[in-house]
């Protein structure tokens, strides 16, 4: 039977750099990853994919407004070419995952399969490999890290083939005329402005009473006036009640805020109403691992309630992002060497919505940090009167910073703006070591640039002496 220092099942964002950092100092290690290549959802199906057509959706709305920066395009209709916009897609994958696979195999202490793994008890598994004969393996450690899975509710019609979770909507074969999205998080929220300015009639339909749930409430609701702006129809509080076909495609039957039945026609569906912790066919029945529809119990160091068993990413439930599942698996395998560990914490945790314009968040957000007992105070920055933002065309959105007023350590960070994602790096660092706001303000932020709002708001606050 073959013997390894660490099991890792999941190839994603968090298993794959756990598994290369345990290996590069030289553990034995064996990598398990079920799907195609190494990356997970995050490079197959999520985070890559979907940031693709965003990007392909942010030029073609840039043409559209060419004329605003006094370029005049040859008369003709602009077109989206579909089938050049996957090809791209699927040729950015294909390096991305070839990429991936070439720097595992160059660690010898780490051996890659692609297969599936199921725990036989606290120390063995098996392995079926995508090609051959099943295999038993013993481990010293392992790390769970199968990642989430596309929720399902329990809505009639909900298995009907136009009825699209986010991993086939990335597939889809024509950009849809009219499009029915439910679930306004951040993949709803994105696919939905992606696919209206890729020329769709987009409606977003959202059980709750504004989008973007967890995110900062100023922010989100200033983001989803501006998707009522951008035309897609946007109805809050609303309840499924059935999906079934039409003449049309489907039509989506729901109750709206004041009680009334309304319909909707379309010639798809995107489900994205979350995801569930991927814990199918792991054997955790022979162990003594526990888990729920929330995700994998663990510690604060990962553990599960079997010693020498950890999970990470995902599959412990929110937050789910690739990134925090990466903070994670770096964590722990430092662990796993002896080595001092900082697990990454949710205060300090950092994310983006590739939203139009983009929302960055770092950290705490306003309510958040007053639940957590600090003396919160706020200080704010419209980017309408930003240089930089104004000289893009693009200076619709504001920054948020929460910070307490003792100590005057930066707790939270909000960005909407065009660029959050590229701006978020300040707030993340100031965040993640308790920046003071006088240090912020310090800094000499170079000009004309969106950063400097940060340091502008920080020195706003000094001068007013909150």
């Amino acid at each position: 039977m073959t013997q390894v220092d660490v099991l890792v099942i999941g190839g994603g964002p968090g298993g794959t750099p756990a598994a290369m950092a345990l290996a590069g100092a030289g553990r034995r290690v064996l990598l398990v990853e079920k799907g195609a290549g190494l990356g997970g959802t995050c490079l197959f199906e999520g985070c890559i994919p979907s940031k693709i057509l965003h990007e392909s959706a942010r030029r073609l709305e840039a043409i559209k407004h060419a004329g605003e920066f006094g370029l005049r395009l040859a008369p003709g209709e602009i077109r989206v070419d579909w089938k050049a916009v996957m090809a791209r897609k699927t040729a950015i994958l294909g390096r991305r995952a070839e990429g991936a696979l070439q720097r595992a195999r160059q660690i010898p202490t780490l051996d890659v399969q692609f297969g599936s793994a199921t725990l036989l008890g606290a120390r063995a598994a098996r392995i079926t490999p995508r090609d051959g004969s099943p295999a038993e393996v013993e481990f010293a450690s392992a790390i769970i890290a199968t990642g989430s899975v596309p929720n399902l509710l329990p809505i009639a019609g909900i298995e009907l083939p136009q009825v699209l979770t986010s991993e086939r909507l990335l597939e889809i074969a024509d950009v849809p005329e009219r499009l029915v999205v439910i679930g306004a998080g951040p993949i709803g929220v994105e696919m939905a402005q992606i696919f209206a300015a890729f020329g769709s009639q987009v409606t977003l339909l959202e059980a709750g009473p504004r989008i973007l749930a967890p995110v900062d409430e100023e922010i989100a609701l200033a983001l989803q006036s501006h998707l009522r702006r951008q035309g897609i129809a946007l109805e809050l509080g609303v309840r499924i009640l059935q999906i079934a076909g039409s003449d049309a495609g489907v039509r989506v039957q729901f109750r709206d805020a004041t009680g009334a039945q309304r319909a909707v026609d379309a010639q798809c569906v995107l489900e994205a109403a979350g995801r569930s912790p991927n814990v199918d066919g792991l054997g955790l029945e022979h162990t003594a691992v526990r888990y729920d529809q929330h995700g994998v119990k663990v510690d604060g160091k990962l553990e599960t309630d079997e010693p020498g068993i950890y999970a990470v990413g995902d599959v412990i439930g929110h937050p789910m992002f690739a990134h925090w599942a990466t903070a994670q698996g770096l964590a722990l395998a430092g662990h796993l060497l002896g080595r001092p560990a900082r697990f990454p914490t949710p205060a300090s945790n950092t994310a983006v919505i590739f939203s139009t314009p983009e929302v960055g968040i770092a950290g705490l957000t306003e309510s958040e940090a007053r639940a957590a007992g600090h003396e919160v105070r706020i200080a704010r920055y419209d980017y309408r009167g930003d240089a930089r933002a104004q000289v893009s065309g693009q200076a619709e959105g504001m920054l948020k910073l929460v910070y307490d007023q003792a100590s005057r350590a930066v707790l939270g960070v909000h960005i909407l703006a065009e660029g959050a994602a590229s701006l978020l790096g300040e707030g993340a660092l100031a965040v993640s070591s308790a920046i003071s706001v006088q240090a912020l303000a310090a800094a000499i932020h170079p000009h004309p640039t969106l950063s400097e709002s940060i340091g502008t708001t920080a020195r706003e606050v000094l001068a007013s002496g909150r």
